[in-house]
């Protein structure tokens, strides 16, 4: 398939169908990819490892990793809604999205665009739209957000750290054993497009992959060059200088 020759839905409608879901009670998923995803799905078959970069690990998936691809895969076609890049400037992007989603025949169900947090996120659309909803927030930076979700107005019941696909058996545990909560925003790279399709199934609850958008809301106005630097740092943070 190719991204460019899809129905992309606008914000409004992928709030609508949020909105409907509260109301209705029913579970649904939104789950995103961009190049992170694209990567881990082109591995060693399409884009030989020596061309993936580092910074996929920080993203949530160490390479090579199979069952990361099998998740993904699994991801795509069960999620209700599926955000995927329309970025064709970059090849790591659109460009290789369209080949492993041809690749593996996977085909989302209803897209809109992987930028579709940060408009939710705009002027605030998505917590007025979530109300009064017990909401979890789920990510390495869950618990420093924490507040600043609360002074928008969401009822934010609980956060849940999450670092990396390794740590994933053990925060969904954590998540389903938790008390009853309708909304689940979980800003954990690339395991978060794999775990929101889950949540919602099970829980059938609103599961919202979040992503970057955690990083405005606690250094707000964070952009690309502030991201490049979260990565550098949470890199030298892993892997220290060694010292005599």
């Amino acid at each position: 398939m190719k991204i460019k020759q899809e129905r992309i839905h606008s914000t409004d409608e992928v709030l609508t169908r949020i909105k409907q879901a509260l109301q209705k009670r029913s579970g649904l998923s939104l789950a995103r990819l961009a190049s992170g995803e694209a990567l881990v799905l082109a591995h060693n078959k399409i884009v030989p490892l020596s061309r993936i970069p580092w910074w996929v690990e920080y993203a949530g998936v160490k390479l090579p990793n199979e069952q990361a691809r099998r998740l993904l895969l699994t991801a795509i076609t069960t999620a209700d809604i599926v955000g995927l890049s329309t970025d064709y400037a970059h090849w790591e992007s659109a460009p290789l999205l369209d080949l492993v989603l041809t690749a593996y025949k996977a085909k989302p169900k209803y897209i809109t665009s992987s930028t579709i947090n940060w408009h939710l996120h705009e002027q605030d659309r998505l917590y007025k739209a979530l109300g009064q909803e017990p909401t979890v927030l789920v990510g390495r930076m869950a618990k420093a957000a924490l507040p600043c979700l609360r002074r928008k107005g969401v009822n934010l019941i609980y956060a849940e750290d999450l670092e990396g696909l390794e740590d994933l058996p053990r925060a969904e545990n954590a998540l389903l054993a938790k008390p009853y909560f309708r909304v689940a925003l979980v800003a954990a790279g690339i395991p978060a497009t794999i775990l929101c399709p889950r949540l919602a199934k099970k829980l059938r609850c609103v599961a919202i992959d979040y992503g970057h958008v955690i990083n405005d809301l606690v250094q707000p106005g964070f952009t690309v060059n502030d991201l490049d630097r979260t990565k550098r740092d949470w890199r030298q943070r892993k892997n220290p200088p060694l010292t005599e």
